[in-house]
């Protein structure tokens, strides 16, 4: 599903990187869209849940023109596998990254070389073996970022003896706590 969705937006933006990137940043921020129709006119909107983005806020994040917004928005909207894709994603929520200081938190990145089945339950049995509560894991798709992130917010400290266990993983690069 996902190589054709990739396949799907480069085919469709393959004459417009701009108009590309305002796809991509649908996808990256879980922006999804809904046409809406008001007698003759159709309009392509941008949602965050149920918050509607306007054409000029999303045109200034991805430093193009509200009118490559509205190009971009059209052609998702007239092609049916990307027009059902947008109009059904949603938005994973709040991500503690930010703010673990303030919460009394902290986060383990885990980077990784590749991407393989079983990498999440590999360190989170590991935590959870050493009492550690998991209070959010956020990964990153290996097809959106590289290299794809796993990021765990924890309760209290991270146990000193788990680190080198993780790294034993052979898919795992490297790892940051903060």
């Amino acid at each position: 599903m996902i190589k054709t969705l990739w396949e799907e937006m480069k085919r469709e933006f393959r004459r417009s990187e701009s108009q590309y990137k305002v796809a991509l940043a649908l996808l990256n921020h879980g922006l999804s869209i809904r046409v809406v129709r008001r007698g003759v006119e159709r309009r392509v909107r941008i949602y965050l849940g149920s918050i509607e983005i306007p054409y000029k806020s999303l045109a200034e994040a991805c430093g193009v023109d509200w009118r490559t917004v509205k190009s971009a928005l059209d052609k998702i909207s007239k092609n049916p596998f990307l027009r059902e894709f947008f109009e059904n994603i949603e938005n994973a929520g709040p991500f503690f990254r930010g703010v673990v200081d303030k919460l009394g938190y902290r986060c383990i990145v885990v980077e990784t070389k590749v991407d393989k089945p079983g990498i999440i339950a590999y360190v989170t049995r590991l935590l959870a073996d050493k009492n550690v509560n998991i209070l959010q894991v956020i990964a990153e798709h290996p097809l959106i970022s590289t290299p794809p992130k796993l990021h765990i917010i924890i309760e209290g400290e991270v146990p000193g003896e788990v680190i080198p266990q993780i790294l034993k993983h052979e898919a795992i690069s490297k790892i940051s706590v903060y």
